[in-house]
């Protein structure tokens, strides 16, 4: 068996066997497969697909690269985590964990950095200084069965495999390859020993699905693989078609979510949470479930878990509220140029910029800019008068925030109409 033998079947359309994408996956982990031979599976694999069967065989494997966590010690079916398919200003997961874990829930979560224009969760929580996301297994486990939630990114220990293949599908133009992204999302989530799986999977033109039919469909599939592995999957679709919330990048996402945990955040980022938290709830059969949310909310219970995660990573809890931390050195403002009314945004032409000013990667070495960032003050369907302020680009490069703000400015379109 060798590597150019498998590319050619996938090149063909044909369905690989276990022995095959054993050979495949446990080569690349070991080095024995150079990128340029794996890019070119991944291309195949893009455009030909794979069968469900290919699909728990794939995921299985990258499961097996690595160690698998067990909670069962714990005594609780309440072992969940929550995935979303990635978007722009989506910061969902530090708000709705700690309002989970709050009520009584664990959640071991190992989340990714920015793939594609989208950003990453794991990038967004390393703006906090001294936040450790590259934690042993043990230490993980401790956190949450102590605190109730921890996130991590990746590590050497589960799905390396998924580590190397997540970078290099993100420089290979083959993030979304349906089979992939399967992979990808449920074997972290299957070898994080869960027991229930939230998924938000967003659609429209700041998303990987561009459609709900799309997203639809990928949902569908990662319930059934999900299901395959004895882990319950609930999939729920969300709008992408405007950055959500008014914060994005890095720092400032963090910012924000702390004040939707204080109950002070934008209408649409916390619609989306109470969405998603009563719909767990029920799902675990957890009675009063807005009830339960609006108290940890109110009582400063959320929050705390918040802090406590932070506190627990070595974060430093000071830095959060000191607002010297991670503060741009230059910005600019977009304004509107008539009146009218936000028609649409180019919401994935806002995440390329959000790249432009370094609060994503151009390519796998780049040092990411933890003061970069958009505010924005309008978005779609609100009226505005000429000489507005729309929105602020900010990071601590000139030159970077001249290329981000050229493209933001082209990504909010207005109708004069009113």
């Amino acid at each position: 068996m060798n590597i150019f033998s498998i590319i050619k079947k996938k090149q063909l359309g044909l369905e690989h066997n276990s022995k095959e994408l054993n050979f495949l996956i446990s080569s690349y982990v070991n080095n024995e497969i150079p990128d340029f031979q794996i890019s070119a599976w991944l291309m195949a694999t893009l455009l030909n697909g794979m069968t469900k069967k290919e699909m728990s065989l794939y995921t299985k494997e990258i499961i097996n690269s690595g160690e698998k966590i067990n909670f069962d010690y714990l005594n609780t079916e309440y072992i969940i985590d929550k995935h979303s398919t990635g978007g722009v200003g989506d910061k969902v997961s530090f708000i709705l964990g700690p309002i989970l874990a709050s009520i009584g829930c664990y959640i071991p979560m190992i989340a990714g950095r920015g793939l594609g224009h989208t950003g990453g969760t794991i990038d967004k929580l390393e703006s906090i200084p001294g936040y450790n996301t590259n934690l042993n297994i043990e230490k993980f486990k401790s956190i949450v069965e102590n605190v109730g939630i921890s996130i991590i990114g990746q590590t050497k220990e589960i799905c390396p495999a998924d580590k190397k293949l997540y970078l290099l599908r993100d420089l290979t133009g083959t993030i979304e390859s349906i089979p992939l992204i399967c992979g990808s999302i449920l074997s972290k989530k299957i070898a994080e020993g869960i027991k229930t799986l939230i998924l938000d999977v967003k659609f429209g033109n700041g998303a990987f699905m561009g459609t709900k039919k799309d997203a639809q469909k990928l949902g569908e599939i990662l319930k059934s693989v999900g299901e395959k592995f004895n882990i319950e999957v609930y999939p729920f679709y969300t709008n992408m078609d405007q950055p959500l919330g008014n914060s994005c990048g890095l720092w400032c996402e963090i910012q924000e979510s702390i004040e939707c945990l204080k109950g002070q955040g934008p209408k649409d980022l916390m619609e989306i949470v109470t969405y998603l938290a009563i719909n767990t709830l029920k799902n675990l059969k957890i009675s009063d479930p807005q009830k339960k949310i609006n108290q940890v909310i109110e009582d400063g219970s959320a929050l705390n878990k918040f802090q406590d995660m932070v506190h627990s990573h070595s974060g430093e809890i000071d830095s959060l509220y000191d607002k010297k931390t991670n503060k741009p050195k230059f910005f600019k403002y977009i304004y509107a140029k008539q009146n009218g009314y936000i028609e649409s945004m180019k919401t994935k032409d806002i995440g390329y910029s959000l790249i432009e000013i370094g609060a994503g990667r151009k390519n796998k070495l780049d040092i990411l800019d933890n003061t970069a960032g958009i505010l924005f003050y309008k978005k779609c369907n609100f009226n505005v008068k000429k000489g507005d302020k729309l929105a602020k680009i900010f990071c601590s490069n000139e030159i970077k925030l001249s290329k981000g703000y050229d493209l933001l400015k082209k990504s909010i379109i207005l109708n004069n109409r009113i």
